[in-house]
């Protein structure tokens, strides 16, 4: 579980997701990796997922890029594996990157769950007392619409919908009746319109497809991060570069970057994107400039024996606008620099690429 913490002026970062977007064919030994608009098998023989020795938080170990630059790689946490590289990124590659993202336009960054515009809303009345107080009503909010409010904002809401006909501070289903989930829809637009930090995600962005490019600056580094991760070439090309900004009090709250293992249901790819799971065996970030304040990333529960999401969801650690400062683990930007993580394991008893093991550490949708 990551997220980037409240920002105090702009900062641009990229990541490179390394995407699987591979499955078996039909027939039994090939491999077929899915690209724009083709899918191409082979044996696989080559396609072998690699993880990184860290062994203990604080080892430091000396790597010579391609470029002949040495740079050192240290371990920050063990669960999840967390590695980070200054200088991984020359300044003139993060202009680069900065550059081509501007001129190819950054549009607002949304959630897989895209906040208002979901169908969805179900009320969690957790205590089963047949009415929502402040505290259900918010994380009824937060689950439907991935719009983080505060109790003095729910109250605000109440008065200013008059959805709270007897000012108690709870909602009842009679009071729900006459508030139909539309008119909620509507008051968080309006909110969000004046408020956009209360959204789970305040940034813009803009995807660059490698893949498609000869770009000598691209080609670059990906065989720099080849090299440093072991990883196939073949799945750091399919890998695409999400170049994001964030301005005064942009965040990206703590979330999963890859889902949980089902079998029943595919791995998302550019021409799938419905009905689908987020796939991503690996997280490589890089800050493309410096700043005076905030930016971190932030693993709220990093180097923890166990995993208590509950508490996770009732302490409001995810909210990173609000609760950066408790994360286990926060990482400064400063241009150049890179962190990798991990979202999965590699199941030992396969060969080594056709399943993976989630962590609870990091994993789910971006």
């Amino acid at each position: 579980m990551s997220g980037l913490c409240q920002y105090l002026a702009l900062l641009y970062v990229t990541s490179t997701l390394c995407l699987f977007h591979g499955s078996r064919s039909e027939q039994e030994g090939e491999f077929c990796v899915t690209t724009r608009n083709r899918t191409v098998c082979g044996d696989g023989g080559n396609i072998r997922l690699a993880r990184i020795d860290g062994q203990q938080t604080g080892f430091s170990q000396e790597l010579t890029l391609e470029d002949g630059r040495t740079v050192t790689m240290t371990t920050l946490s063990t669960k999840p594996l967390v590695l980070e590289v200054e200088h991984f990124l020359t300044d003139m590659e993060c202009d680069y990157f900065v550059n081509m993202a501007e001129k190819q336009g950054l549009k607002s960054s949304h959630t897989q769950a895209n906040s208002t515009q979901s169908g969805q809303f179900h009320l969690l009345d957790t205590n089963r007392d047949k009415k929502l107080d402040v505290k259900e009503m918010i994380n009824t909010i937060e689950a439907s619409y991935d719009v983080y409010l505060e109790k003095e904002d729910i109250l605000e809401m109440y008065k200013s919908t008059q959805w709270d006909k007897n000012e108690d501070g709870y909602i009842t289903p009679d009071e729900t009746q006459h508030f139909p989930p539309n008119r909620l829809r509507a008051y968080l637009e309006e909110l969000l319109s004046r408020k956009p930090e209360k959204h789970s995600r305040y940034s813009k962005q803009v995807w660059l497809y490698p893949d498609s490019s000869k770009d000598k600056i691209f080609s670059g580094v990906q065989k720099r991060v080849t090299e440093v991760t072991n990883l196939p070439k073949e799945l750091i090309k399919l890998s695409d570069f999400q170049v994001v900004s964030y301005g005064v009090k942009g965040h990206y709250n703590a979330h999963f970057d890859s889902a949980e293992l089902n079998k029943n249901v595919p791995c998302c790819t550019r021409d799938r994107t419905k009905q689908c799971r987020i796939c991503r065996y690996m997280t490589i970030l890089f800050y493309l400039n410096d700043v005076e304040g905030g930016g971190e990333t932030a693993f709220p529960i990093a180097n923890n024996d166990t995993v208590d999401l509950k508490r996770v969801q009732e302490e409001k650690l995810n909210n990173l606008y609000k609760k950066c400062e408790d994360a286990n683990l926060l990482v400064t930007p400063s241009k150049g620099k890179a962190i990798l993580w991990y979202n999965h394991f590699i199941e030992q008893m396969t060969d080594g690429w056709e399943r993976w093991i989630v962590t609870h550490y990091t994993g789910d949708v971006p």
